[in-house]
């Protein structure tokens, strides 16, 4: 008799999960494959619910995979199924419901959940919401069709996000965040002055290192009141305060573990036959030559199609830039590599124009070896110049005068040439 196919067991459907489990069955017709996750919804693309919140597209686009697709595809799905333990030693994993199922290769994409805004009143304020997962996107989208008045806090993408969809649709919009400007800690103080400008010309209140101290219930709204002592009368909060990931259940286990799962190039983590992958793991990039986390959709779907191989034997590094980009207002911005967000030992170089409203900040590095590299980069406005900079950081290329890589961004890119005809 043959040996018994391979079980997978996923825990998490995000596109890091599905994606895996989707390149699983392709290179795989016989495995077993059992993904699980919390929610009540077959995966859905995140990128897609700020366009949502603002009502330009439709529920039924948020979706990418439907429960024929799972079915067609053998892949057992465990929707509203919660993971309360795993036994590394015994390759069990404990649901509720669903009792103790085994596994021979375990992939962990739990993903991260929105931190709560801690103030008085937060708790009990009934139109609060946090902006992460699919239920929140409606109960947000609903109560904006009603509301005038809306209140963001939160300095990076997921209050970017917010702020956008309640002013698209029309609110006065008060942005705070804790900080001096958006992205403290990846822009400077001009980068931050362009985001400020882009969101000034959408009407957008800006309120910087301002915070909320206390929410209060007022005749169906609420009363923010600010750490500046000034108070807005809103329909509707939305908190983005950032996100913890979620490896409460492998505490205490010999699972590595820092903000996220530790694994190495392969997406392996320390423990045999498990892997992670998407916005939980702390992968080793060698691009960068660091450990890191990438939360964006791209670099959680490629983590996804990868580690899949791997977990059918190959031993290939994941080797890839990570890049977010998005609309900004109706502008752009793209983020590449790593910042000093990731790595504050890295130095910058910018280039801004302020009527413009363009900006561009490089992040170099000088390596164990001495040499300067380009490893990040941060653009706000025109995206010209976006793929040179993705093949620098790539290549690992010295950089001999910094200043030198705006020269080369400014020149027009030459067109493909044709394909040669063979003979």
């Amino acid at each position: 008799m043959g040996a018994a196919p391979a079980r997978f067991v996923i825990i998490g459907n995000g596109a890091a999960g599905t994606y895996c489990a989707e390149e699983l069955r392709k290179q795989d017709a016989a495995c077993d494959i059992l993904l699980i996750d919390d929610e009540p919804y077959t995966l859905y693309n995140r990128v897609s619910l700020p366009r949502y919140l603002k009502g330009v597209l439709l529920e039924k686009r948020v979706y990418v995979r439907d429960l024929e697709w799972h079915a067609k595809n053998r892949i057992d799905l465990r929707l509203e199924t919660r993971v309360t333990q795993v036994s590394f030693d015994a390759k069990t994993v404990a649901l509720e419901p669903g009792g103790e199922v085994g596994y021979d290769r375990l992939l962990i994409a739990t993903g991260g959940r929105p931190n709560p805004l801690r103030a008085p009143g937060a708790g009990q304020a009934t139109h609060l919401f946090n902006f992460q997962y699919f239920d929140e996107a409606k109960a947000i989208s609903a109560r904006i069709a009603g509301s005038k008045i809306g209140v963001v806090l939160g300095g990076s993408f997921i209050g970017y996000e917010l702020t956008e969809a309640f002013a698209f649709r029309g609110l006065e919009t008060h942005w705070l965040m804790r900080g001096p400007h958006f992205l403290r800690k990846a822009l400077d103080a001009d980068g931050g002055e362009v985001v400020r400008l882009l969101a000034q010309d959408e009407g957008v209140h800006f309120h910087a290192e301002e915070s909320i101290d206390r929410v209060e219930a007022t005749n169906g709204t609420m009363k923010v009141t600010t750490s500046t002592g000034a108070t807005i009368d809103a329909d509707i909060v939305g908190v983005g305060l950032g996100l913890t990931m979620n490896i409460d259940v492998f505490r205490g286990t010999a699972l590595e573990t820092n903000v996220g799962v530790l694994t190495n190039e392969y997406l392996e983590t320390n423990v045999p036959d498990v892997w992670a992958a998407g916005d939980v793991a702390e992968f080793y990039d060698v691009v960068s030559q660091r450990h890191h986390r990438m939360g964006t959709w791209d670099n959680a779907m490629d983590h996804g199609r990868h580690v899949a191989k791997n977990m059918l034997g190959a031993k290939q590094p994941y080797v890839e830039v990570p890049t977010y980009a998005s609309g900004m207002f109706k502008s752009n911005i793209s983020v590449m590599g790593v910042t000093t967000e990731e790595e504050p030992r890295a130095e910058a170089i910018v280039e801004v124009d302020l009527d413009a409203r363009n900006y561009k900040r490089l992040f170099f590095l000088k390596a164990d070896d001495g040499v300067d590299r380009l490893v990040g980069a941060i653009l706000v406005g025109k995206m010209r110049g976006r793929k040179k900079i993705l093949e620098l950081i790539s290549s690992r290329a010295p950089v001999e005068e910094r200043h030198r890589v705006f020269e080369m961004l400014a020149m027009p890119e030459l067109p493909a040439r044709p394909a040669a005809k063979a003979d």
